[in-house]
């Protein structure tokens, strides 16, 4: 599985006097089994670029693909186009910031059978991948059968999360999905998601703004500013480039700063930053 990315521009407003490029000359590959991270500073065109990749969103120019096939189409299509794109685009499955607000059904269970029937599967089987994913992502059966808008709002969350699950895409993008969350909250929610990637290998592509976050789950990062991609290798790498991520405001971990501060490679964490200091 790839999503392949040539050449991609993304205007909003085009032709008016608020035209702005969001997007340009984007040339990606999101790959398998990997835990990216999409780092950048407000507007610098991170949540246009997570909209394109599953059809959400179609570039102005250039085009996205997965695994060769165009993720969208120009022009009147016929039902079978309709339903091949529609199933296409569910192997990338897109959570918002605040995927809480997109919970609507009687219960927690119905909520996160969802999806799964509007890709045909009978009500049993929908059922069967709602358990599934709600366990997943920790949410106790006590709550099936309760309104969704009567949970707390990291159990929302996870419920949200678990409606992308249970639709078993190979790809699963989040939008911050940590916003407004506590500290302890934040660490569940990151932790269930890099045990799920890991479990299951798929492929989680994350936007974030905290660089400690970064440092600690992600494989690969890619750095954006005002519309471009600057940046793009392991995690080690990116942070390297210290310098370059300061002048676009975004700067590296403390434990990464601290550790070079004593004369040490960078560290990516807490236990990487007690190794170095110890040995």
């Amino acid at each position: 599985m790839i999503i392949k990315l040539d050449n991609v521009n993304y205007i909003y407003n085009q032709g008016s006097s608020e035209e702005v490029k969001a997007v340009s000359d984007i040339n990606l590959e999101i790959g398998e089994d990997t835990f990216i991270c999409i780092i950048g500073s407000t507007g610098s065109g991170k949540s246009t670029l997570i909209q394109m990749l599953n059809g959400l969103l179609v570039p102005t120019t250039g085009s996205v693909t997965y695994d060769g096939v165009p993720i969208y189409k120009e022009g009147k299509l016929t039902k079978e186009e309709k339903k091949a794109l529609r199933n296409l685009r569910c192997h990338v499955g897109l959570v918002f910031q605040y995927p809480e607000y997109q919970l609507f059904e009687e219960t927690v269970l119905k909520d996160v059978c969802y999806g799964p029937k509007n890709l045909g599967l009978s009500e049993e089987e929908a059922k069967e991948k709602a358990i599934e994913a709600l366990t997943a992502v920790g949410v106790s059966e006590e709550l099936f059968e309760k309104s969704p808008f009567e949970l707390s709002g990291g159990e929302k969350r996870r419920v949200a999360i678990a409606g992308v699950l249970a639709m078993e895409p190979d790809v699963i993008i989040l939008d911050e999905p940590t916003a407004g969350l506590d500290p302890a909250g934040k660490v569940e929610i990151l932790d269930l998601l890099k045990n799920y990637q890991q479990e299951k290998h798929v492929t989680v592509t994350l936007v974030s703004h905290s660089m400690e976050e970064v440092a600690k789950y992600a494989k690969r990062v890619i750095a954006m500013h005002k519309s471009k991609v600057i940046l793009d290798g392991t995690t080690r790498e990116v942070f390297s480039h210290r310098k370059e991520l300061e002048d676009i405001g975004l700067g590296v971990p403390e434990v990464y700063e601290f550790t070079e501060s004593l004369g040490l490679e960078g560290a990516l964490t807490v236990e990487e930053a007690c190794s170095k200091i110890l040995q």
